[in-house]
């Protein structure tokens, strides 16, 4: 396998298609990184509220639903549109994401391929897949690297350094296993959507192609760093909304009026989501891409078994 050319047919092919990357990178991207936003604000929050910081008898989750329930007893004629956005939010952020990742595996498997493929084709065949899709990745976020660092902060902010010093070896101990499982588990998701097996026999299936396919190795860590630089973008960006909002919001409402503070902050809140949530997009497609040719190709392979004869 020639990986340069896989990577740099992959980027070649992201940057030529300009619609997936805004319908299944773009948009995902907005959803995943608003939320994130939002938690990671949530957690700034509730380290403030801690121990840490001095304030023992504080609590992020009282001050939020405080703040919520007095936002509708002055605002009433905007409950009903604000939960209405927020369930249809909500439904989207689950299913979208999920449902986009299938439809980008679909087009690109099918480009590869030499078949015609639209954004609609994509959409058809991605939801054929998408309930076995989901199904995995709600087995396989309780394992993520994200969902650990949260259960890390949790830990130390309301039980403790002491215990959390005491369950520090735990917890490597699950971040190795998780990236254990994540290098097994690779190609499950293109298991699933190109043939069509079971969440299962996917995962199995995948981790019997990465040992089959030990010797390329180099390929694997090189796409774990992208999906690392991807990740650190994501986070750096994810802690940079919050931060530019509080502190251009702070700052102009020192000078002027609280309203002015608020409404350049939100602006300059929204113009970093847009930002980072097309870089987090392009970046999705690309790995995506990657992955799907080094899938097909490794998948093409013929591994003979201890009765084969080789042939010359």
């Amino acid at each position: 396998m020639d990986y340069k050319k896989v990577i740099v047919d992959s980027w070649i092919y992201t940057q030529s298609n300009k619609k997936l990357i805004f319908w299944f990178g773009f948009i995902p991207s907005i959803l995943t990184t608003t939320v994130g936003v939002g938690y990671i604000a949530y957690q700034i929050l509730a380290f403030k509220k801690s121990y840490i910081f001095g304030d023992e008898q504080g609590s992020a989750l009282k001050d939020v639903v405080t703040f919520i329930w007095d936002f509708i007893n002055i605002h009433l004629t905007l409950t009903v549109p604000l939960v209405v956005t927020a369930v249809v939010f909500g439904v989207f952020y689950f299913l979208f994401p999920t449902l986009a990742r299938a439809a980008s595996i679909q087009i690109i498997a099918r480009h590869r391929n030499k078949q015609e493929a639209s954004i609609g084709t994509g959409l058809k065949y991605g939801i054929m897949s998408f309930l076995q899709l989901f199904e995995y990745h709600m087995i396989i976020k309780t394992f993520s690297f994200f969902s650990l660092l949260i259960e890390m902060s949790f830990v130390v902010r309301n039980l403790g350094p002491v215990l959390f010093k005491l369950l520090l070896p735990v917890f490597f101990l699950l971040i190795i296993v998780s990236f254990a499982m994540m290098l097994l588990f690779t190609y499950t998701d293109f298991f699933i959507v190109i043939d069509g097996k079971g969440v299962f026999d996917s995962m199995k299936s995948s981790a019997k192609l990465v040992v089959l396919s030990w010797k390329h190795t180099v390929l694997i860590t090189i796409l774990m760093i992208l999906i690392g630089v991807r990740i650190f973008i994501q986070a750096v960006m994810v802690f940079a909304i919050p931060a530019l909002i509080i502190g251009i919001t702070g700052y102009v409402a020192t000078v002027t009026l609280a309203v002015t503070g608020l409404l350049i902050g939100a602006i300059v809140g929204l113009i970093c989501l847009f930002l980072a949530s097309y870089l987090n997009g392009v970046i999705d497609i690309f790995s995506y891409t990657v992955w799907t040719y080094t899938f097909l190709d490794l998948t093409s392979e013929k591994h003979l078994s201890a009765r084969e004869v080789a042939t010359e």
